[in-house]
């Protein structure tokens, strides 16, 4: 019996037609080609454009840390520019009106810290540091009665503010009215007993009053919770005196020399101030004591003093 061969399997057959690659048309090879390019040479425009912005950015910030260190640009003054801007679109801001009292308070701009206060109080009427700030601004700008007032509204609001004290003190010690602002002050010291600068203001009210041990026991305290209320006292009396307020300035270094007699800046920037403030008698005296602390210090008083 034949045994029976198995069937080979039949190739395959396939159309060749089907397994061809389409061949791309001419007349569409170039538009596609164009379009890649023009695409591929626009992002690459855009990434010049954002490295040259990036790199003007950079310049920029340079110069404005440059102009910065060299005491070019007032941060500061820039931040008020800043918060003015942003006044003017939400006014309603009571954080951009604080900054802003505070800050033309200190830069002598007088009318413009009491607009801006003034602002502060119409938002917050019921905050008594918005009273203290106002009263501060009308202090400095000599208008010791609403001042005043200012400073009574913010403790009928808080009768323990500790600011509204201390501004009431030294407003009654500008006017003269020693007796007044010693009882501020030790209202100031019963709210903060470790209140150097509240020592301090004790002992200028107890000097003038002629209560002299009480006086440098005031400031022996003030140096006792401060060690650095001196240095601190130096550089508050440098700006007001920069800012051409005079008496505040003298009042500074004075507090300052009474709480450290040995200290040679405050004697020399006393002396300064006596200057400014046309009393050449009491200038002459602060460079008879410098002599004994500073010979250099001494030398540049004096020299001013001969201009």
């Amino acid at each position: 019996m034949s045994e029976k061969t198995p069937e080979r399997p039949r190739p395959l057959s396939f159309d060749r037609a089907e397994y061809t690659p389409a061949r791309s048309d001419p007349s569409t090879a170039g538009t596609k080609t164009s379009g890649r390019n023009a695409r591929l040479k626009g992002r690459s425009g855009h990434r010049r454009r954002l490295t040259w912005g990036l790199g003007v950015v950079a310049l920029v910030l340079l110069g404005v840390f440059w102009a910065t260190q060299a005491g070019l640009i007032r941060l500061d003054a820039v931040r008020a520019g800043v918060l003015s801007r942003i006044a003017t679109v939400c006014p309603d801001q009571a954080n951009t009106y604080t900054f802003l009292g505070k800050h033309y308070s200190a830069a002598g701009r007088q009318e413009d810290a009491v607009n801006a206060c003034e602002k502060l109080v119409s938002i917050t009427p019921d905050d008594p540091l918005a009273h203290v700030l106002l009263g501060n601004a009308y202090g400095a700008a000599n208008q010791a009665p609403v001042a005043i007032n200012c400073y009574v509204r913010a403790l009928e609001l808080d009768p323990n503010c500790y600011e509204a004290h201390i501004g009431l003190g030294k407003i009654r010690s500008v006017l003269g009215e020693y007796a007044e602002a010693l009882q501020s002050y030790e209202q100031a010291v019963q709210i903060r007993p470790d209140s150097a600068q509240a020592y301090v203001s004790l002992g200028l009210v107890f000097s003038n009053l002629g209560r002299y041990e009480e006086a440098m026991q005031a400031f022996k305290h003030a140096k006792e919770l401060d060690p650095a209320i001196s240095d601190a006292q130096v550089q508050s009396g440098k700006a007001c005196l920069e800012a051409g307020r005079y008496g505040e300035a003298i009042a500074r270094f004075k507090s300052a020399v009474l709480c450290d007699q040995g200290h040679a800046q405050a004697h020399y920037n006393l002396g300064r101030a006596y200057l400014r403030a046309g009393d050449m008698a009491l200038a002459i005296e602060e460079h008879r004591i410098l002599q004994g602390l500073d010979a250099h210090l001494a030398d540049q008083l004096g020299d001013l003093i001969e201009k």
